[in-house]
């Protein structure tokens, strides 16, 4: 099957486990995955091994973005990084639980990252918080859901490296300068002496 179109869920499975590269399937189109750049793959890094000493001793576990989730749409998406609490399962292509999804944004995937990833995040009732983060400066938005049971309508804002990104369903806190570790951002964008970001 060289090209296809209007896939299930499961018949998309079936079909990328003999593809060399990974791919969204979102209302049942395939979707190539773009390669990064070093922002994002440093951020990546920093989100995976922070988030996992974090979640020592507990349940949960961090994935990069080689783990599936599935949405409450259907739709199978490689997020950036997935907090996974449901049971391990060692065979399993996609998060038994996924809890926290993380996406870091880039010029291409911004518009897909903003509007139907929180519908589709949204719509899976076990992530209780979706987080964008900001390559160019330290930002970040996180949707949580709220007692109602749909995400927030405004995501919170999260800036400067003082700052923490609070995650209370998973009871960790990632600060905003061990998500930005090895981060270059323009002169113009740093405090000066002095002064805190």
């Amino acid at each position: 099957m060289a090209n296809p179109q209007l896939l299930t869920f499961d018949a998309f499975l079936d079909w990328e486990r003999d593809q060399a590269t990974r791919h969204a399937c979102v209302d049942g189109e395939i979707l190539a995955r773009e390669g990064g750049t070093q922002a994002h793959a440093t951020i990546q890094g920093n989100l995976y091994f922070a988030i996992r000493s974090k979640l020592r001793g507990s349940p949960c576990r961090p994935f990069t973005a080689d783990m599936l989730t599935r949405t409450g749409r259907g739709n199978g998406r490689y997020p950036d990084v997935t907090i996974d609490c449901g049971p391990y399962r060692g065979e399993a292509r996609t998060a038994s639980q996924p809890t926290i999804v993380f996406e870091i944004l880039s010029d291409s995937t911004q518009r897909e990252d903003r509007t139907r990833k929180p519908a589709d995040y949204n719509a899976t009732p076990s992530i209780t918080h979706y987080v964008m983060i900001e390559p160019g400066e330290p930002l970040a938005y996180v949707y949580s859901r709220a007692h109602h049971g749909e995400f927030s309508v405004i995501p919170q804002e999260i800036k400067g490296l003082h700052a923490a990104i609070e995650l209370p369903s998973v009871a960790i806190a990632l600060t905003m300068a061990e998500v930005y570790e090895g981060i270059e951002f323009p002169t113009d964008s740093q405090p000066q002496a002095g002064q805190t970001g």
